[in-house]
């Protein structure tokens, strides 16, 4: 679903010949809360051009299109809530520009 937004999405950690811009994205530690588990979902973009645009432009689509984003099937269902967006995260050592979306997906397993 990611790769709607930016073809070089990566797990965790990107590929050492990556391009710029790319987004990685890992899931942190599940919780239950009311029967559901709760699946928190950080997604970081990744630039190294001095212009921040592009990032925005994309975090910004990110922010809004994944917001309340439900599937459903016969097995699963899930709905993406906004949990925080950071501020600017540059590291101006290495010239790179991040920005931080965290995300909670509340998912029932339908199977049970």
């Amino acid at each position: 679903m990611l790769k709607t937004f930016n073809p070089r999405v990566y797990y965790q950690t990107r590929s050492a010949s990556a391009a710029f811009p790319y987004i990685i994205y890992s899931f942190l530690p599940s919780f239950t809360e009311e029967e559901l588990e709760v699946l928190p979902l950080d997604i970081d973009i990744w630039d190294n051009k001095t212009d921040t645009t592009e990032i925005e432009e994309l975090a910004s689509q990110l922010w809004k299109d994944l917001r309340q984003y439900h599937h459903i099937d016969k097995d699963m269902q899930f709905v993406i809530y906004r949990q925080s967006r950071m501020p600017e995260l540059d590291e101006a050592e290495t010239g790179l520009r991040r920005r931080k979306l965290t995300f909670h997906i509340r998912y029932f397993d339908r199977t049970i």
